[in-house]
């Protein structure tokens, strides 16, 4: 995952993951036992436009829930991003992922926010950045139609 300079109010990545089909990739974003491979310990989500998830680090306690606005398998997934832990946070952030065919492969692009020119939130969205680049790369690492 590589950060795009996107300015202070959004988070912008791209990576490309080799050996996925933009659909097989959009399914590890969705998929309860795909997602867990690489992302939250515990997922429950209801996968469609107005559905809900709830993401769960239960040796934490945090969660992180949201719903689905867009859901286009192999092409587009944007959701709210609301976590437990921060209590100050009054609006939900947004998360919009583009799937897109490349050789060998699919391009994933993330946009994330927004973010006020505030220390707090400057701060969030640099610990956003870290753990997309953490995650993305445990992600990577799998094989689509490995055991699960």
């Amino acid at each position: 995952m590589k950060e795009i300079p996107s300015g202070t109010e959004r988070l912008v990545l791209y990576g490309d993951f080799f050996n996925f089909t933009p659909e097989e990739l959009f399914d590890y974003w969705v998929v309860p036992e795909l997602l867990t491979q690489w992302w939250p310990k515990v997922a429950e989500i209801d996968p469609k436009v107005g559905g809900s998830y709830h993401f769960s680090w239960p040796e934490q306690d945090w969660l992180l829930r949201g719903t689905f606005e867009e859901f286009e398998r192999g092409k587009r997934l944007r959701f709210s991003w609301i976590w437990n832990h921060h209590p100050g946070q009054q609006a939900p952030l947004w998360v919009e992922l583009f799937f897109m065919p490349i050789e060998n492969g699919t391009r994933l692009s993330i946009f994330h926010g927004p973010y006020a020119d505030i220390e707090s939130d400057q701060g969030a969205k640099q610990g956003h950045l870290e753990g997309w680049i953490h995650f993305g790369m445990r992600l990577a690492g799998l094989r689509p139609g490995d055991d699960v």
